[in-house]
């Protein structure tokens, strides 16, 4: 409903309204999810050449969201100026979701950012979100390991519950301090719209300068030399099937919280694994360690059954199925609990 409530709130004042600055951090929390489903669904379709997809998908989406960001927040502006020096670009010092919606971000006296504001920028959108994704799985995996009570050294045990509620203790702490900025931003006692900006000591604004013409509006009007259109199109045809992505996906989320009972963005299922004749060899037993199970775990892209222990450190290792090879991360597996 905060995509709803943006496209209308836009006005001729500087300062954005919260549903916009909502409604852009929702736009960049879908990207990272909606990449990822197309990513399982190749990997799992075509395990041998595109398995990589799955095991690296966080490092895949690290570079491709440093391209993205690089590209709208230090280059957009200047790549399209070269098109036409006498027009300004309303593209400026913004990150992709940002410029989606009309914003960019400048210091707190109103000036354009520097070089090193854009680098800093540069690192809290890109390095920032994948360490904290980094960090919650291995919480994840504490929370697993401490509740299954498969570790055995109290130490290790202690420190990692220690580890476990001072990330919960965080989490809260920064959920209350950027409800607590939203309000102050709302109330007009602050201008920063985020924490993050806060300590940065940038805020959004709105890109109102005359927007130029577009690349392909020049081509079309002819207002564009020979030399402009080998770079220009690539850039810019890029450009243009990523915000028409964008478009989309907050389009398709709209629709789907609509109908919770159907999604237009579910992808086709994969089929399950069909037996082969090693099931029967690891009949009852564990394929690593060939005992009998220690806490059944099963792993949903094979389909086999291994001790939990053994899994565990096995994917931990090498992010595949020691069976059939399909590729697999720590957090897939499923705890098993037999009826006696």
């Amino acid at each position: 409903m905060i995509e709803n409530a943006a496209n209308f709130t836009r006005t001729y004042q500087i300062k954005p309204s919260i549903f916009e600055v909502l409604a852009q951090q929702s736009l960049t929390d879908t990207l990272y999810p909606a990449l990822q489903k197309v990513a399982i669904f190749l990997s799992a379709k075509f395990p041998e050449k595109l398995g990589f997809l799955d095991a690296y998908y966080d490092e895949a989406f690290l570079a491709l969201s440093g391209l993205l960001q690089f590209y709208y927040l230090k280059n957009h502006g200047e790549l399209l100026s070269l098109l036409n020096q006498r027009q300004k670009n309303r593209f400026l010092d913004g990150s992709f979701s940002e410029n989606f919606y009309g914003l960019k971000r400048v210091l707190v006296d109103d000036e354009p950012l520097n070089h090193h504001e854009k680098e800093l920028s540069l690192i809290f959108l890109v390095l920032m979100p994948y360490f904290k994704r980094k960090i919650e799985d291995k919480i994840q995996m504490y929370r697993i390991e401490c509740a299954e009570g498969c570790i055995r050294n109290d130490f290790e045990r202690r420190s990692k519950q220690i580890v476990i509620h001072s990330h919960s203790a965080f989490e809260v702490a920064w959920s209350l301090l950027a409800l607590n900025n939203h309000l102050q931003y709302l109330a007009g006692k602050t201008e920063y719209s985020q924490p993050l900006l806060n300590l940065l000591k940038l805020k959004l604004v709105y890109s109102n300068e005359e927007p130029s013409l577009s690349f392909w509006g020049q081509v079309f009007k002819g207002n564009i030399r020979f030399s402009d259109i080998s770079g220009g199109l690539l850039r810019n045809a890029a450009s243009t099937v990523l915000e028409t992505t964008a478009f989309f996906l907050q389009f398709l989320q709209t629709w789907s919280a609509q109908k919770p009972n159907f999604s237009i963005t579910d992808l086709p299922k994969i089929e399950a694994p069909t037996p082969d004749n090693r099931a029967r060899a690891y009949g009852g037993k564990c394929p690593l360690c060939l005992q009998t199970w220690r806490i059944p775990t099963a792993l949903p892209v094979s389909g086999y059954i291994f001790c939990f222990r053994c899994i565990l450190k096995h994917l931990s290792e090498a992010q595949k199925c020691p069976v059939t090879n399909l590729p697999a991360k720590s957090l897939d597996i499923v705890r098993l609990y037999p009826n006696d």
